[in-house]
């Protein structure tokens, strides 16, 4: 599911090579979708023009919304972990229940007022981005704290964790690519560069009408290398 700057929700039902199929969920009108997470049946959706968390359904009905502190920065950013909602607002994180109410703000981390991402990582802590000061953070949020902080990546952007044991990070610098980033240290693994699968990719479907397999289990290879 993706978040769209009219407040639609867009659900994606398959994607391969670079056409996706897609269709319209939901129309929260709520303006700019910052974040969209579908958590125990529920959609949370983070509109960053109304500055508030809405809740809906499967059967599409809005079941309840709280309003959210902070600017209407369009960076802000949702997650929900272990029956916490956990909202990147301009400087700071909150956490408030799935019910909406607020817990409690973390003071462990100062953020500045730039692009970023949130992660969920295990049930007790989140990776965040901050493409202003160069760094990713994994922070737990029960006991406020900063576990690691990594600074081997130029603007960071998006963010997600694999199987509990690396951490996918984006670029922004302009070098399209993915580096992998130790889940419990923060270490930097390596960076796969999405222009040469990319090149790789095209080149071959043209030679062969498909992919062939050992492409495929050659960039795996690569990938388990890198790790």
């Amino acid at each position: 599911y993706a978040g769209l700057s009219d407040g639609s929700i867009i659900r994606f039902d398959a994607v391969y090579g670079s056409t996706a199929k897609s269709s319209l969920f939901v129309n929260a009108g709520v303006g700019y979708v910052s974040s969209v997470q579908v958590y125990q049946n529920e959609f949370f959706i983070l509109s960053h023009h109304a500055r508030k968390v809405s809740v809906y359904g499967f059967d599409r009905q809005l079941k309840r919304s709280w309003a959210v502190s902070g600017s209407n920065n369009h960076h802000c950013k949702l997650r929900v972990l272990n029956d916490k909602v956990v909202v990147r607002d301009k400087n700071s994180l909150s956490v408030y229940t799935l019910k909406g109410k607020f817990v409690k703000q973390l003071k462990c981390l100062r953020m500045s007022d730039s692009f970023s991402a949130l992660a969920v990582c295990g049930d007790d802590s989140v990776i965040s981005t901050d493409y202003g000061a160069n760094s990713v953070s994994r922070i737990n949020i029960d006991r406020d704290e900063v576990i690691w902080t990594s600074k081997c990546i130029n603007s960071p952007s998006g963010v997600v964790c694999y199987k509990d044991r690396n951490v996918l990070v984006t670029s922004y610098n302009g070098n399209d690519g993915i580096w992998i980033l130790d889940i419990d240290t923060g270490n930097c693994g390596c960076k796969y560069s999405l222009h040469l699968h990319c090149f790789l990719y095209n080149h071959l479907s043209r030679l062969f009408g498909v992919v062939p397999l050992l492409f495929i289990s050659c960039t795996s290879a690569l990938h388990l290398l890198c790790l």
